[in-house]
């Protein structure tokens, strides 16, 4: 779906992802830090890694 959109679309979404990394590295609370770690995975931006089909070869 990503690479669909265009470009300043996807370097958009690409920096907003990379602040919310910084946020997470950022802040010293662990409980805190999982709520911005969690925003790409929670919104299907990015597949987590534990619920990838151990037999899919993607």
């Amino acid at each position: 779906m990503l690479t669909r959109q265009p470009k300043d679309q996807r370097d958009r979404l690409l920096a907003v992802l990379a602040v919310l990394a910084d946020l997470a590295e950022a802040e010293p609370e662990p409980g805190q830090r999982e709520h911005p770690e969690a925003i790409p995975y929670a919104s299907g931006l990015v597949e987590d890694p534990e619920d990838r089909d151990p037999h899919d070869r993607r």
